[in-house]
């Protein structure tokens, strides 16, 4: 092979390993920060009557963390045609 190919080859390899190594060290440090988030929610909740008026706002944002943590998980869901989406159902 041309020396230029190899060397193109070798920096996109590397390129590549350095992109999925950043992009799961991002998403570890978010889910670490989503469980602090969570447990914290939680905590309110405890405080709270959960069937009460005040516990709807802490338990809405209790679902919306938890929502975007199934979604960084399993990579984002995907509309009927097979596009990223955040569908909360």
């Amino acid at each position: 092979m041309h020396d230029d190919i190899i060397e193109h080859v070798s920096r996109d390899a590397g390129y590549n390993e350095g992109y999925i190594n950043g992009k799961k060290f991002a998403q570890d440090k978010v889910l670490g920060l989503m469980e602090e988030v969570i447990h914290e929610y939680r905590s309110l909740a405890r405080l709270e009557k959960m069937d009460s008026e005040e516990s709807r706002l802490p338990k809405a944002q209790l679902n919306a963390v938890e929502f975007m943590k199934s979604w960084i998980i399993s990579g984002g869901h995907e509309d009927f045609d097979g596009n990223r989406a955040c569908l909360p159902w």
